[in-house]
């Protein structure tokens, strides 16, 4: 034995005891032997992966990952890597390419005849299933027996995502999560969750994403995760908009070719497929599961406003490392083979949603009033306790399999609906948004010169801001809207956004301000709310003589005011403001959301 590795395997030793004295306080774990184990090469395999060459309990770090995968890439005639982004600290967001024909630029990926797929890894670091398990696959495709993949797609594969996330490495990443040993952290340097990102473009991550979308057109998106929460038999669960989106043939084409052959593979294989799962209680599942309608912040549900088939992954954070990474590999290979061998099916979907009606659109949904079918759940027994040290109740999961029936609860039925407008006018100095609607890809119009022209505007008539930032942002909480037109004169630079485009119902949903991922919801017009000019009282009170003598009807609604509002009656400042906003000297803009709709 060398002294190196003498040394590598002290070192997993001492990594693996500090592991599983973490992971005492843990549920008990359920023993598993799957089929999918015969995926590890032997210990004396040249083109072993760190996570192999571990047992199966350790993820390499960044530098080592992609030095493994450079060299494989450098062996293979259809692999090449490429340089997707760089992030906050300055790290390279690398991007794998697999293709038969050697089509690696973007031009002959997005061309192809060939699907494309895909598959993005640590978009929240320490959740890094995928990197291990497409380290194996692309192995096992470049020089193993798996190369037949490659005549069902083309793969393009980020093995990390939020690369300085994945740096911020320890022993304490996951409290609940069974490995690896050491795990990045959820958000990236700038503490900012990637995978809230996906509308308001903040961080280096997701305009990464946003950018390789657009430039290679991946027919289907994986993005891999590991799940927080509850206990229960499933190893791998995942989803995808299944009802309530914006691309419904999308969905039924996932449902009826891509799940039935995904879930049958991941069985096959020792896996206990299911769905995603998020208890109605917060505890445990006998209150039912629900099934959340989430916007398009999420990384899932954006693919879906884009007519692009995409899969949320979420690997079971308390089943053994080993155990989901192998699952990730089954489900991977059969995402290909499925993807290949549907593929037609697939672009016929993309059409019939890519040409659906657009007169309004839904931006915000409830549940059914009614439950949805009941689910045969493969749970985990689980008991109430007392703690003794807060004295509430908690759930104490205790390690033995039970299958229950839990209603599903279907967040899926449109609340609110807006109707589209031919086109949106963005002023060239709001330029941030301009560049925000670039970067998702969306088609502009640019000034040259200066327009005249009418249009629709929104006015925020109350509002209720966040009492705290989320995401680095303060969110509009509640608000109510006044419809106006007003003619404006738009500068060069402005911006035309049509709505009849391939990412026209993105467009809506970025721009009207009642879409809970609207600009306006995430804070970015929050400046129309500061008013900047006043009139003083000495100057309001002749003010209001001359206007009450010379206005007759004015008076009438003052009067007719103090009526019905006594607390406005008492107060001088409210009457004085109401006064003011009579005025020609009162701030036309305030609180006026400046994007206008051209209809």
């Amino acid at each position: 034995m060398t002294r190196k590795l003498s040394l590598s395997i002290l070192f997993f030793l001492i990594l693996s005891i500090g592991q599983l004295a973490a992971q005492e306080i843990m549920p008990p774990v359920q023993p598993w032997e799957g089929k999918s184990k015969s995926l590890l090469v032997d210990p004396s395999d040249p083109w072993i992966t760190p996570f192999e060459e571990s047992g199966g309990i350790a993820s390499p770090d960044y530098k080592e990952t992609m030095a493994w995968l450079e060299k494989l890439s450098k062996e293979s005639a259809y692999l090449t890597m490429t340089n997707a982004g760089v992030s906050e600290q300055g790290r390279i967001i690398h991007l794998v390419i697999a293709s038969l024909d050697q089509d690696f630029s973007a031009s002959e990926l997005s061309t192809s005849k060939k699907p494309l797929i895909l598959i993005q890894a640590g978009i929240h670091a320490g959740e890094i299933d995928g990197k291990d398990a497409g380290m194996m696959l692309l192995r096992d495709i470049a020089l193993g027996d798996k190369k037949e993949l490659l005549t069902k797609a083309n793969i393009l594969f980020i093995p990390i995502l939020n690369v300085d996330g994945h740096e911020r490495r320890s022993q304490f990443g996951r409290v609940n999560q069974r490995g690896p040993v050491e795990m990045g952290w959820r958000t990236n340097a700038q503490n900012l969750n990637l995978n809230r990102d996906y509308t308001k473009l903040e961080t280096a991550g997701i305009k990464t994403i946003a950018n390789v979308i657009n430039k290679y057109d991946p027919d289907l998106y994986i993005d891999v995760h590991v799940t927080d929460g509850a206990d229960y038999q499933y190893d791998i669960t995942y989803g995808y908009v299944a009802t309530g989106g914006y691309s419904p043939a999308l969905s039924a084409w996932l449902s009826t070719f891509f799940q039935p052959e995904v879930d049958q593979a991941l069985k096959d294989q020792g896996h206990i497929p299911g769905p995603l799962l998020f208890a109605a209680n917060g505890n445990d599942f006998s209150a039912g599961n629900i099934a959340f309608s989430f916007s398009p912040r999420f990384s899932h549900t954006y693919g879906d406003i884009r007519h692009m088939a995409s899969i949320l992954i979420e690997n079971h954070s308390l089943k053994p490392f080993e155990q989901r990474v192998l699952g990730t590999y089954v489900f991977l290979e059969q995402a290909i083979n499925s993807l290949g061998d549907h593929f037609e099916s697939l672009q016929s979907a993309v059409k019939s949603d890519s040409n659906q009606p657009k007169e309004s659109i839904p931006v915000k949904f409830k549940f059914r009033e009614t439950l949805a079918d009941s689910m045969q759940f493969l749970g985990i027994a689980s008991s109430t306790v007392k703690s003794p040290i807060t004295g509430a109740d908690y759930v104490q999961w205790e390690g033995m399999p039970i299958t229950q029936l839990v209603p599903s609860l279907l967040m899926d039925v449109p609340e609110l609906s807006v109707p589209i407008p031919k086109a949106y006018w963005i002023p060239a100095e709001w330029g941030n948004i301009i560049e925000k609607m670039k970067q998702h890809g969306i088609e502009l119009e640019t000034l040259t010169e200066s327009k005249e022209i009418k249009l629709e505007f929104s006015t925020v008539d109350n509002y209720k801001m966040g009492t705290q930032p989320y995401e680095g942002m303060m969110r509009v909480q509640s608000f109510e809207l006044s419809r106006s037109y007003r003619t404006t004169t738009l500068q060069p630079g402005s911006a035309r956004v049509k709505t009849n485009q391939p990412l026209g119902e993105l467009a809506v949903i970025l721009m009207e301000p009642e879409s809970v991922d609207s600009f306006f919801q995430w804070g970015y017009f929050n400046t129309i709310f500061t008013q900047t000019e006043y009139m003083e009282s000495y100057i309001m009170e002749p003010l209001i003589a001359k206007m009450l003598v010379e206005d007759s009807d004015l008076k009438s609604r003052f009067e007719q005011k103090k009526t019905a509002d006594p607390e406005f009656a008492k107060s001088p400042r409210a009457i004085y403001q109401w006064f003011y906003a009579q005025t020609p000297y009162f701030d036309q803009n305030w609180k006026l959301i400046p994007v206008g709709r051209e209809w």
